[in-house]
């Protein structure tokens, strides 16, 4: 059962890495970049429906500036991540906390993934596509396509007024197929301690499945 759900974790922190990746969440990514251009919003939740491959994860996320949290409930368990792109000195840490054993593991931001959303290194373009309902609200539908190092990643997205013109839906095909919608968005702004790592918890080895100190 540890072997499954650290399986799923691991699932789970990658997806996080490609969206991350694609998509600058907490950098200087094409989603931030449009909503810079759109609607500049740092301070909010919401919640996430992602079909990623197939499969279907419901998602939490809060925001705070630059700093990003998820939580995700799957198999009965809990895992919760934080996207910090300013810690140890700027290099950036993803940290997947497992409450039910006040356990985490901390990881490096990609340093080819931190280059792919750097301004100097991002050829970025949003095309006008027009008006479309999502389930049943008015957006504004967009297609997002960045190029980096000749490499070109596309994305659509659908955002809407009533949601301070954020996303609503979006879809992307590489490097995998995904969905994802956003629903009940609320603009309060979150506590910074979701962003913190809890002093109870400790670091876990995952090459020998054991847990260890920081």
């Amino acid at each position: 059962m540890k072997m499954r759900w650290l399986l799923t974790v691991g699932a789970i922190f990658a997806g996080n890495l490609v969206w991350a990746q694609a998509l600058g969440i907490g950098g200087g990514g094409a989603l931030a970049k449009m909503q810079e251009k759109i609607s500049p919003v740092q301070e909010y939740s919401v919640t996430m429906v992602m079909d990623v491959a197939g499969q279907t994860v419901n998602t939490k996320m809060f925001q705070l500036g630059k700093k990003v949290r998820t939580e995700v409930n799957h198999m009965g368990m809990q895992a919760i991540t934080i996207v910090d792109p300013e810690a140890d000195d700027g290099k950036g840490v993803v940290y997947t906390l497992m409450p039910m054993m006040k356990t985490y593991v901390k990881m490096p931001i990609p340093a080819e993934a931190a280059s792919q959303t750097a301004d100097d290194n991002l050829d970025f373009k949003i095309d006008e596509l027009g008006k479309e309902d999502v389930d049943g609200v008015s957006c504004d539908k967009r297609r997002v396509t960045v190029t980096v190092d000749g490499k070109e990643l596309s994305m659509t997205v659908w955002t809407s007024p009533k949601a301070k013109d954020m996303p609503v839906k979006m879809e992307m095909t590489e490097p995998m197929k995904s969905t994802i919608l956003y629903k009940d968005y609320d603009f309060t702004k979150p506590a910074a301690s979701l962003f913190t790592l809890p002093a109870d918890y400790t670091a876990m080895d995952l090459g020998g499945m054991m847990p260890r100190q920081r």
